[in-house]
C-alpha cells in the first residue's frame, strides 16, 4: 500500500519540493508548445490549375485568355511561347507584344458555361506583362509556341 508519509520522506520528494517552481515553468511551457502545435494550418486546396515551374528572378507571373482553347490544350507547363496581339478590327496588323515567356499554368475550360477561351498563366519580365495588358484592350491574344 502507497504511504504519503513515506514518500515526503524519500529524496524524490525532497528534489520536488526544492525544484518545484523550474518544474512548474518547464511543464507549463511544454503544454503551451504541445497545443500551438496541434494548430496546424490546413493543407492548401488543389485548384483547376496544373502546377509548374516557380517564378526566376525578375519575372513575374500574368493570367492571359487565349482566344482558343485549342491552342491552349496544345501548350504543357515549361513551354516558351510568344505571346501575339490579334486585332478585333479589319484595321492593324498582328504582332507579338511578348517573346519568351514561360508557361506557368493552364486552365481547364470544363464546367458549366465553359468558353472558347482558355486561361494560360506565364512567367515573363513586368515590362512585357504590361504590354501584354494593353494589347488586351483592342485584341485577342493566341501563342506561338518555340
Amino acid at each position: 500500500m502507497f504511504s504519503a508519509a513515506k514518500f515526503d520522506r524519500s529524496p524524490l520528494a525532497a528534489l520536488v519540493r526544492r525544484y518545484r517552481r523550474p518544474l512548474a515553468a518547464v511543464s507549463a511551457g511544454l503544454a503551451v508548445l504541445l497545443t500551438l502545435s496541434s494548430l496546424k494550418a490546413p493543407a492548401p486546396v488543389a485548384s483547376g490549375l496544373e502546377t509548374g515551374p516557380s517564378l526566376a528572378f525578375g519575372e513575374v507571373a500574368a493570367p492571359i485568355t487565349l482566344a482558343s482553347a485549342d491552342i491552349a490544350a496544345s501548350l504543357q507547363v515549361g513551354d516558351i511561347i510568344d505571346v501575339v496581339a490579334i486585332p478585333n478590327q479589319e484595321a492593324g496588323i498582328s504582332q507579338v507584344v511578348a517573346r519568351g515567356a514561360r508557361v506557368l499554368k493552364i486552365g481547364t475550360p470544363d464546367g458549366f458555361g465553359a468558353s472558347a477561351s482558355a486561361l494560360v498563366v506565364i512567367a515573363l519580365p513586368e515590362s512585357d506583362a504590361l504590354a501584354i495588358a494593353d494589347a488586351t484592350a483592342d485584341s485577342d491574344l493566341t501563342a506561338l509556341i518555340h
